[in-house]
């Protein structure tokens, strides 16, 4: 402090005595201190810059508490801590602007956390004050105007976590079509949030904005966090379609609960959701370097788990993970076969007297003891390649394509184009791929539907070579042909171990252990069949 500022600092104290100088004289009993502050306060005094001044009576009794704990130092001006700009380093400020340059729709409180997460400044070093005069002096604090809400909003909650979801589609960014290279599709969101907890259950973006591509989601937010007991959606056509009233009444879910036509303001919380999904996520996008839907998909797992459920709430005042988690114990968890049936589609066909029926212009065939009668067929719509064919509400068997055929000639590949790679620059803050790194090395990544299906396929691969081991093991080894195992467990299984020991062990009984394969394979069969009859 300059000699200037400290006799200008000496100079308001003394002045600030002299008020209390009478008061400290008199010494007043009780009763009548307020009585002499109030005749104080009336008075006018001269300051240190000559002109008349007057204060209050509180302020009066202030400076006396003050002046008889510190003395005369008590007197004078705190020193207060560096505010605005003088708070910030050229380089912090450059930083803060940087980071709103760079995605405009940051609110302060996102660039605060931005900053400290990714280390780009000590934490609590940044206040939202300084921030925003920082902001302000370099024409950067105005952000994009919001639509606001209509009027007459629904405000309601569920009384519990999985009392009720409701789910919602919102349309995403542009990113480079791998089947048509030099061209674009829009990616498309599907999510499901828990109405109770504001819980973000699953998400995941697509390029197709129909049918399958929501009920991965919802398959999906079934398997991750149990039976929800009502679910609540707008009035699109994917939502009202009669697949989707199948899956909720074989699940045992309430009747799905449609917001009003033209009205869908009672789907409050889940519009609520895709306005921070685009502000938080969506423009968070223009820092990064994200092009393929699998990028995209792993961005936004990892800022579902490591941000918005793990971030309070503004209506409940909790993170929506440990909101959620309360009423764990209360949660359901659904059978996996049962959900896998729930989520495939079904087609009824007649085949021909060869067995063989059309389905999506491939042809299929099954035995001949099914030929012209009429079959269910089951399958999931993403993989054609096979299907199940059930009869009297029994299932038979599964069949491949019998005969593949395209629906169109296969277009010549383009000619390759020698480019110059592009230039790509370095983000400020790729934040949502320091989310993504944080979510690897704690090792909670979302498993992709191809990761999900591989899972599957070497489950039921196990399940195969325990049936292929326990033949081998009882039967004589020139009988055991391991290929038609295989081919027959694809076609008819899965079969439950004990069952085939069984079936196996009465054929054994009766001095049967030199018969070809397939006579213990259809004793299996029967077997099974006989176990699964109610």
């Amino acid at each position: 402090m300059s000699d200037d500022s400290q006799d200008h600092a000496e100079a308001r104290a003394l002045a600030r005595y002299q008020v209390i100088s009478a008061y400290l004289a008199l010494e007043p009993p009780r009763g009548q201190r307020l009585h002499l502050l109030e005749q104080l306060a009336h008075r006018s005094w001269v300051g240190a810059d000559g002109e008349l001044f007057q204060v209050s009576a509180e302020t009066i009794r202030k400076w006396v508490a003050r002046y008889r704990d510190q003395g005369l130092e008590g007197l004078r001006d705190k020193s207060h801590p560096r505010r605005g700009t003088l708070a910030l380093t050229p380089e912090q400020i450059e930083l803060v602007c940087s980071l709103r340059r760079e995605v405009p729709e940051r609110s302060l409180d996102r660039i605060i956390r931005i900053a400290e997460d990714m280390k780009l400044v000590a934490p609590g070093h940044l206040r939202r004050s300084t921030l925003h005069r920082v902001l302000q002096a370099h024409g950067l604090s105005e952000r994009a105007a919001r639509t606001p809400d209509k009027k007459d909003l629904d405000r309601f909650e569920a009384d519990f976590a999985n009392d009720l979801w409701q789910s919602d589609m919102l349309v995403g960014p542009w990113l480079p079509d791998p089947q048509r290279p030099g061209k674009s599709r829009r990616a498309y969101l599907y999510a499901f949030l828990d109405d109770h907890s504001r819980l973000l259950l699953h998400g995941r973006f697509s390029f197709k904005g129909d049918l399958p591509a929501l009920e991965l989601v919802f398959r999906r937010s079934l398997q991750k966090f149990g039976h929800v007991h009502r679910v609540y959606y707008d009035n699109g056509q994917t939502y009202r379609s009669h697949h989707m009233k199948h899956i909720v009444a074989t699940l045992g879910i309430h009747r799905i609960i449609f917001t009003q036509k033209r009205r869908p303001e009672g789907h409050g919380k889940i519009e609520a959701l895709n306005r921070y999904i685009r502000s938080a996520f969506l423009a968070e996008l223009k820092a990064t370097h994200i092009q393929t839907l699998d990028e995209l998909n792993e961005a936004f797992s990892a800022w579902v788990d490591q941000d918005y459920n793990r971030r309070v709430h503004s209506e409940t005042g909790q993170p929506p993970r440990d909101r959620w988690r309360a009423d764990i114990d209360r949660v359901a968890w659904e059978d996996e076969e049962k959900l896998r049936q729930a989520f495939l589609w079904k087609e009824k066909r007649t085949p021909d007297k060869a067995g063989v029926f059309s389905l999506f212009g491939t042809e299929y065939q099954v035995g001949p003891a099914l030929a012209r009668r009429r079959i269910e067929l089951r399958y999931d719509p993403e993989r054609l390649d096979l299907i199940e064919v059930w009869y009297k509400n029994q299932f038979v068997e599964r069949v491949r394509p019998f005969e593949v055929q395209t629906h169109r000639r296969p277009k010549p590949a383009p000619a390759a184009v020698d480019q110059a790679p592009a230039v790509l620059t370095k983000p400020v803050a790729d934040y949502l791929g320091h989310l993504v790194n944080a979510q690897r090395k704690e090792g909670r990544i979302e498993p992709s539907p191809k990761a999900l299906a591989a899972a599957a396929r070497a489950e039921r691969a196990a399940a195969d070579d325990a049936v292929v081991e326990l033949l081998a093991d009882r039967l004589d080894p020139a009988v055991v042909d391991q290929q038609v195992i295989r081919d027959f467990c694809e076609r008819f299984g899965p079969f439950d171990v004990p069952q085939c020991e069984r079936a196996i062990a009465s054929l054994l009984e009766r001095g049967l252990t030199d018969q070809h394969i397939t006579i213990y394979l259809d004793a299996i069969r029967r077997h099974h069949h006989q176990g699964q009859q109610p």
